[in-house]
Formats: C-alpha cells, sequence, structure tokens
C-alpha cells in the first residue's frame, strides 16, 4: 500500500527581541512609511467639495460612520482574518482576493491594491514578507498586507488591528486638513474624538469573520465613484 501526505510549506521568521515588535510597529504605522497614503483620500475630497464634510463635526461624523458602516469597519475584520491566517500563504491569497472583490469602486480597489502592494515592498526591509513567487499571481489590497506583515513581525492580535484602524483615520484626517482646510489642531481634535470610536470597532472586528463584511456608507461610496470625474484633483482617489 502506497501512502500519499500533503506536505504544508511554512515561511518562518525569527522572533522579535522584547519590545523591538513595538518598535516595529511605529514604523509601519508611520505617515512617512513609504505606501503613498498622503495621495489617497478615500474619496473625502468629493465630499468636501460638496460641502458634506467643512469642519471638525462632520469629519468626524463621516469617519465614525465609515468605522462602524463601512469600508475601515470591513478593513479592520479582513485585517484580523488576515492576521489570524498567519503563515498560511494559500489562505492568505484566497483573503486578499475577497478584500479586492469588496471595492465598491475603481478608486477604491486601486487604493488598496497600490498601498499594499507598497506597504509589502517597504516591509520587506523586516524579513517579515513572503518570497516574490508566493506574492505573485494575486492583488495585495492593504488590509490583507498588513494583517500578514504585523503577524509575522511578532505584533499582538489587538496592537494590529487597532494600529490599522489607526493609520486609515490619521490618513482621511491628515486629508481634511488640507482639503477643507482644518487648522492642525482641529486636526488633533479630530483624532480624540475618534479615538473612542476606534477602540470600540477594532475590539469588535476582532470577534468578526469575513461573514460579517458588509456596509452602508452608500455617500462615501458615491463620492469615491463621483471623484474618479471630479475636474480639479489633489488626491488620486
Amino acid at each position: 500500500m502506497i501512502m500519499v501526505t500533503a506536505t504544508t510549506i511554512i515561511h518562518m521568521t525569527e522572533p522579535a527581541p522584547p519590545g523591538q515588535d513595538f518598535l516595529r510597529l511605529l514604523s509601519w504605522v508611520s505617515p512617512a512609511f513609504p505606501t503613498g497614503g498622503y495621495a489617497y483620500s478615500h474619496g473625502l475630497e468629493w465630499a468636501v467639495e460638496q460641502g458634506d464634510v467643512r469642519d471638525v463635526e462632520t469629519l468626524c461624523a463621516w469617519i465614525s460612520a465609515l468605522l462602524r458602516h463601512g469600508s475601515i469597519g470591513n478593513d479592520l475584520i479582513i485585517l484580523h482574518a488576515a492576521w489570524m491566517a498567519g503563515q498560511d500563504d494559500g489562505q492568505l491569497r484566497d483573503i486578499t482576493r475577497f478584500a479586492c472583490a469588496c471595492a465598491t469602486s475603481r478608486e477604491r480597489y486601486e487604493e488598496t491594491v497600490y498601498q499594499g502592494e507598497a506597504f509589502l515592498r517597504a516591509a520587506g526591509v523586516w524579513g517579515v514578507v513572503p518570497p516574490k513567487a508566493t506574492l505573485a499571481g494575486v492583488r495585495w489590497a492593504l488590509p490583507v498586507a498588513q494583517g500578514l506583515v504585523f503577524r509575522r513581525g511578532g505584533v499582538a492580535c489587538g496592537q494590529a488591528v487597532l494600529s490599522g484602524g489607526y493609520a486609515a483615520v490619521a490618513a482621511l484626517v491628515s486629508a481634511a486638513v488640507r482639503l477643507v482646510p482644518l487648522g492642525q489642531t482641529d486636526g488633533l481634535h479630530a483624532l480624540a474624538r475618534l479615538e473612542p470610536v476606534l477602540a470600540e470597532v477594532a475590539r469588535h472586528a476582532r470577534e468578526q469573520t469575513l461573514d460579517d463584511v458588509g456596509g452602508a456608507c452608500f455617500g462615501s461610496d458615491l463620492a469615491a465613484m463621483y471623484h474618479e470625474t471630479q475636474e480639479t484633483r489633489l488626491f488620486r482617489t
């Protein structure tokens, strides 16, 4: 009798010394990390032009909705799923296909894959990214890239989900500071007011699965679509 066994190739990474995982995380969520995130507004540029976002109050309402009922909340669920997949490259490929399919417009798709793939290239410096051959054949959405890198870089689950959410929120606040425009202090007020919302959504995302991905932020989705034909644009999306 011939027995056939399946072999799974697992890419092991060296565990980070105590404290080094936190230092890595600071680099990975820094606005200076080269993902090109400063060039994307997630449709916010159209919302500002239409007067839907015009001050701290409306900005916080817009981002809170994205966290609780829209794309940012979905991304945190996806990031958590990618973190849980850990070293399973096949499962990660399935998750990133799912994440790409969830993009509600062309610009949303480009935003997530361009930033996700830039994130993987930059994080390769730390030796926590799979080989190019493993990455080939699919597009890598940003939350999947973050979950993959955070897990293999030794970042704890709670910190990983919260950090991915913070990076998204901070990027939108930064875009609003330039677009509305808001002062830097108003931008900090927005970040402070959004902290409890982000903490709540991140905690909830860790209890959810990909079956819970969905949304009701039609205004934001439409803003991303209208932005494609906006005549004067500072941002790519």
